[in-house]
């Protein structure tokens, strides 16, 4: 077991590479935590671990080449010493029995940098962590078909109610793992398809036609 003040040497496996550097740069004011690498599928990853050894992987369910479940399995085998949290979009009971028989622990993508650390300690702590409930960041939108007529993606969405909830930009790309850049071009983007020119008219109008609670 690792001790509290050790440095945990962490590899990101994740094929979306905004996302990695998102948990990064979060995983950056950690003291006892370094990235060591990131790669993009679970093949490059085994690959690496011929190299590098780290304490911990934070590694997606899908990824292209070797997704992965099947990078797990691999890594229980041959290199048992490490441990493996998994990080994913998909929260249906199914993938979480996987995370469950091949990982160490399992945190939806939508959580938050304090949880994600959390369970990171837990982890190397000796223990298991598997998210298991379904929370979602903002309720079930009740207009779908205003939605679908101004074409808002599931990110969209969520940016407007965090907006409405009154999250500034910075907390809400840390709370995403996202850029600032990056929730600054999505809140562009919806405030061209809505035709409203700031916050304000925003949330009056998502709230007048019921695209957010």
């Amino acid at each position: 077991m690792i001790l509290p003040d050790t440095l945990i040497n962490i590899v990101i496996a994740e094929d979306h590479p905004t996302f990695s550097f998102g948990v990064e740069q979060s995983l950056a004011r950690v003291p006892n935590m370094r990235i060591m690498d990131k790669v993009l599928n679970g093949k490059q990853l085994l690959q690496l671990l011929n190299i590098k050894k780290p304490d911990l992987i934070l590694m997606d369910v899908l990824m292209p080449h070797m997704n992965g479940i099947e990078a797990a399995i691999r890594i229980r085998k041959d290199f048992p010493a490490i441990k493996i949290i998994f990080i994913s979009m998909y929260e249906e009971s199914s993938v979480i029995k996987q995370c469950m028989q091949y990982g160490h622990g399992y945190i939806p993508k939508a959580s938050t940098t304090d949880e994600l650390i959390s369970v990171i300690n837990t982890v190397i702590a000796g223990n298991t962590y598997f998210h298991n409930s379904k929370p979602l960041l903002f309720k079930q939108p009740y207009n779908d078909d205003l939605i679908k007529k101004y074409k808002l993606t599931k990110r969209e969405i969520e940016l407007i109610q965090l907006l409405k909830d009154g999250l500034t930009t910075k907390e809400i790309a840390n709370k995403l793992f996202l850029s600032t850049l990056t929730i600054e071009t999505h809140r562009k983007n919806i405030f061209r398809k809505l035709e409203v020119k700031n916050i304000t008219e925003l949330i009056v109008f998502a709230l007048n036609n019921q695209i957010v609670s």
